[in-house]
């Protein structure tokens, strides 16, 4: 099968353009801040991650570091007792990074909590088995 050469001419030179004149958005030093303190807040076991499924925002709170981050459609609100701050971050990569961050923690979390009841399951039945040949 051959490519139409033109038409490869054509999707190279709309590429070139729509980088000129579309180009990606300067990541401003408060998007960097706030994701960087919701990465680094992921990244802490004593973390909890909380998703409402409705509204599909984003929690995380540390009762240690007194801390509460919520992200909802780009914004990113970081509270405490002294300060709250919005940033709306614009960059597709940089929010993304952070999402993607999120859900691999909740994954792993899930993960161990999966583990977790298996094994509580075995040593039940285990147990039950024991119990049964015990009392033969």
């Amino acid at each position: 099968m051959k490519v139409n050469r033109p038409l490869g001419i054509l999707f190279r030179i709309y590429l070139h353009l729509r980088e000129k004149f579309n180009p990606k958005p300067i990541v401003s030093d408060e998007e960097k801040f706030a994701v960087s303190i919701a990465k680094k807040l992921i990244t802490i076991p004593t973390t909890k991650l909380f998703i409402a499924p409705i509204s599909t925002k984003l929690f995380l709170h540390n009762e240690e570091k007194n801390i509460f981050i919520s992200c909802h459609q780009r914004n990113i609100t970081i509270i405490n007792h002294v300060y709250s701050y919005t940033v709306y971050v614009e960059s597709d990569e940089l929010y993304e990074s952070f999402l993607k961050d999120f859900n691999n923690e909740m994954e792993n979390r899930r993960e161990k909590l999966e583990d977790e009841i298996k094994k509580n399951i075995t040593y039940s039945l285990k147990n039950i088995l024991e119990n049964i040949e015990s009392s033969q």
